[in-house]
């Protein structure tokens, strides 16, 4: 069947939404709740100022239009008919100026979760969270989850998915001015902040971009503004992550053989660089997530002669070890480090033996002491998924390497003592340290 194209404008004023009822005298869907509607007569962009000019006497300065939606197709399988719907949404100045014509006979203001809960005429519940900022919120706390669940990717990769994110949100918001823009793409990096705490460069990432959004007036401006803060974002990380491989490259001696524990995304970035330098590596398990059988696997795709351990035989295989070599979920400014569960009994285990623990990261990851993350938990089901009675337990994702273990911090400008950390902070991140 051919859509027949229509327009729906949902008027709102102090956080509710207008909906009137559709009178006895209009040739469908009577007494039902609707938007200010009407056929679509030529463009919907001019079209629907005349459907609300007509149904309730608002003039063009009387609201400010904020929102508008690609169309959205709408079946009624009951009367047979599919609807093509061009929807806006508009904030009134001020309500009491409206004044219904006969085509509706009632006005109310509504939640807008109500609205599902309402005899409505077909698809209005789909069609408002399709235009309105119930539709982004849905897209944010839809990635939100997907970046609390990932135990996949590192923190830096998870910092750049974050910017990837918002880049697509800025594409696909149906803002139609600046300000309302910018206020989707905020309230959505203010999300993502907090949903992994331990993953520092996330936060400082995110916290950096909502620093170095452009104020803009038109529109295509905001999201051109947008877009370039994101894009030097990503290239800032990129290249922060390749000056750093860089500082590791000429810190290793050629023919070494590296303890890797877990997963780092900038250690995976590094491989290369030690294959370059005739490498082995001895990879661990890590439990319960096994996150040292995807390194390992990378290890071996770049060409490393590559070991995988058992986590539990860690002091055993050390003795064969020239270097340990981590990557850094965060880096207070006394010098420690937070990482994967697992990385401090590896440091203090190579410590005692005399072995350099060195830490792979970038700038964006030193914090204040007194702002150090909360350490994160994983589900106890990873750790054994139907314990008999009175087992309890405890399944830890991160832990902080003490900075005594640590002999050195490898960064975009230099390999850094622990006691080192705090002036580098200074100088990174002006904002960091107080």
């Amino acid at each position: 069947m051919n859509p027949i194209a229509v327009v729906t404008v949902f008027l709102i004023s102090a956080g509710k939404v207008a909906l009137v009822k559709r009178s006895a005298r209009v040739g469908t869907y009577q007494g039902l709740w609707s938007g200010i509607s009407g056929y679509l007569e030529g463009d919907p962009d001019r079209h629907f100022r005349v459907e609300l000019a007509e149904e309730t006497s608002l003039a063009d300065d009387d609201y400010t239009l904020l929102r508008k939606a690609p169309p959205v197709a709408v079946t009624d399988d009951a009367q047979g008919r599919q609807w093509a719907v061009y929807s806006f949404v508009c904030e009134v100045h001020d309500p009491e100026h409206i004044r219904l014509d006969w085509e509706n006979t009632e006005l109310k203001w509504v939640a807008p979760t109500d609205i599902s809960g309402l005899p409505t005429v077909p698809g209005l519940w789909e069609v408002y969270v399709r235009v309105s900022e119930l539709g982004l919120m849905r897209e944010v706390e839809a990635f939100a989850a997907e970046l609390a669940a990932d135990t996949t990717h590192g923190a830096h990769e998870l910092a750049n998915a974050c910017l990837d994110f918002l880049l697509r949100l800025c594409r696909s918001s149906t803002a139609v001015t600046s300000e309302t823009l910018i206020t989707d793409i905020s309230d959505a990096a203010q999300r993502l902040r907090r949903i992994r705490p331990s993953m520092v460069i996330i936060d400082r990432t995110l916290r950096m971009f909502l620093d170095d959004i452009p104020t803009s007036a038109s529109i295509d401006a905001a999201r051109a503004g947008l877009t370039a803060v994101i894009e030097r974002h990503r290239q800032a990380l990129e290249e922060a992550a390749h000056q750093a491989i860089a500082q590791l490259t000429k810190l290793i001696p050629e023919g070494k053989c590296l303890l890797l524990h877990s997963y780092s995304s900038s250690i995976a970035k590094a491989l290369a660089g030690l294959k370059l330098r005739g490498c082995r590596v001895i990879v661990t398990e890590s439990r319960p997530g096994l996150e040292g059988r995807h390194t390992a696997t990378l290890c071996a795709l770049a060409g490393l002669p590559v070991q995988l351990i058992t986590d539990a035989s860690v002091f055993a295989v050390l003795k064969r070890v020239d270097m340990v070599l981590m990557g850094a979920d965060a880096i207070t400014t006394d010098g420690g480090v937070i990482n994967k569960m697992g990385s401090s009994t590896i440091a203090c285990c190579a410590h005692a033996l005399g072995i350099p623990v060195y830490i792979l990261a970038e700038s964006r990851k030193i914090v204040p002491v007194d702002e150090a993350p909360s350490l994160e938990q994983g589900m106890n089901a990873e750790v054994w998924e139907t314990p008999p009675a009175g087992v309890m337990i405890e399944n830890g994702t991160f832990e902080r390497i003490p900075p005594s273990y640590i002999r050195g911090v490898i960064i975009e400008d230099g390999v850094f003592k622990p006691g080192d950390i705090a002036q580098k902070c200074c100088e990174f991140r002006k904002d960091s340290c107080r």
